[in-house]
């Protein structure tokens, strides 16, 4: 599997002959899209870092630097799908569908009718991607109630169902998918019970933001060498973010002409809520800024503030910034379970405002939110302050208190 991209044009050329493939084989547009736009964020990546495109690097960028974005465990899966397929292509290995123990079939008691329900999904216009998910988890299920003793489909309780939806290896994906096939079996009358309202509303686990404190933050700035080019840009890069909580975005998509040095201030349109921003530009913040400009081309009117340092000179992309920042933490600050991206520094803007006491009204315009609500979110970083809102657990009494001291719950 030896093979090198080394420009632009080559990988051009290579990608639209790879997309063409996939649509010789029936794959959707939204599909083929969605493999394009991965594969560029590959290649973006690899080569801003000076590499060139071969088995290696992109291996690398799908194992490890992938890992770090902050993107669903789906896209992740699609990245080393799309990555996988490409080199496979680029190596002229044989197309395969599917990798794993193959497909997964029902009992054959249950055959005819997961047949039925599949045309019955073909035939309202679902595309086969969809309806290939679909019969998957309708397989899980069937294969579920069998071992549960089940041999025809009215013998199903809402009991099977949650022994079922227990016993499934994505809890998310069976509570998503599996109704649609429960209410099918309910309208074609094959089960005289309503038994999709047995699937319970899945929840996903609601993880708190992460955050660097005061003194980790001005670690993480102490520790950036700012004798070469990349460390005045990535020094003004993260005073940016530590000062201003800015979204990635918005940081990439920065122009000279959003920041007026004669004024001192910094204005742009948000991306997420395409509201308009803008806040003093600090004297800290102007310094680091006029530093790293000052060695760039400043003849160039509107073009973006930051870009790689390495020819071709492109505009940063979101998941260039994204390996800056965590590259960053990383080296300087033990990192381990806390999120690494621009958005934990903006994390950590939020909460220390939030800590010192700075109004919500205060804190929402710092961070751009339309939405009040979204600023609340981060006091349930502020334990100290959470502390004081605790009860005193009651002492156990009663029927509590001897299931405690050993005996049976009666």
């Amino acid at each position: 599997m030896n093979f090198q991209i080394s420009n632009q044009q080559q990988f051009d050329l290579q990608l639209q002959e790879f997309l063409d493939d996939l649509k010789t084989r029936d794959y959707s547009e939204t599909t083929v899209n969605g493999y394009k736009s991965f594969l560029k964020k590959a290649w973006a990546h690899i080569t801003q870092a000076g590499d060139t495109y071969t088995l290696k690097t992109s291996q690398l960028f799908r194992d490890e630097i992938a890992l770090g974005f902050p993107l669903s465990e789906s896209s992740r899966k699609h990245i080393k799908t799309s990555i996988r397929r490409f080199n496979d292509y680029l190596s002229e290995q044989p197309y395969v569908f599917r990798q794993g123990n193959g497909r997964e079939e029902p009992p054959e008691i249950f055959q005819i009718v997961l047949g039925d329900y599949v045309a019955d999904l073909l035939a309202h216009g679902l595309k086969p991607a969809t309806v290939e998910v679909r019969r998957i988890f309708a397989t899980q299920f069937l294969n579920s109630v069998y071992r549960q003793g089940i041999r025809s489909l009215n013998e199903i309780s809402g009991i099977h169902v949650g022994a079922a939806v227990l016993s499934a290896g994505s809890a998310e994906g069976i509570c998503q998918k599996l109704p649609h096939f429960l209410k099918y079996l309910n309208e074609k009358e094959l089960t005289n019970l309503e038994l999709y309202k047995a699937i319970p509303t899945f929840i996903p686990e609601k993880k708190l933001p992460s955050f660097y404190d005061k003194s980790e933050l001005l670690q993480i700035l102490s520790s950036i060498d700012r004798n070469s080019l990349s460390g005045k840009r990535d020094y003004a890069i993260m005073l940016m973010l530590t000062t201003y909580g800015l979204r990635a975005k918005d940081l990439v998509e920065l122009k000279t002409e959003n920041i007026d040095f004669q004024h001192c201030y910094i204005s742009f349109k948000q991306s997420k809520t395409e509201r308009m921003y803008r806040v003093e530009l600090l004297p800290a913040v102007q310094e680091a800024l006029e530093i790293y400009l000052s060695e760039t081309n400043p003849s160039l009117e509107n073009k973006p503030v930051f870009h790689s340092i390495h020819a071709p000179c492109r505009p940063l992309s979101r998941s260039a910034a994204w390996s800056i920042v965590a590259t960053r933490i990383k080296s300087s600050v033990e990192a381990k379970g806390r999120k690494q991206g621009p958005h934990a520094i903006r994390s950590s803007l939020a909460s220390g405002l939030i800590a010192d006491d700075v109004p919500y009204p205060v804190v929402q315009k710092v961070l751009g939110h339309a939405d009040p609500n979204a600023t609340k979110r981060y006091v349930a970083i502020d334990i100290e302050r959470l502390r004081k809102c605790s009860l005193e657990c009651p002492e156990a009494t009663g029927r509590f208190l001897s299931y405690l001291e050993g005996g049976e719950w009666k």
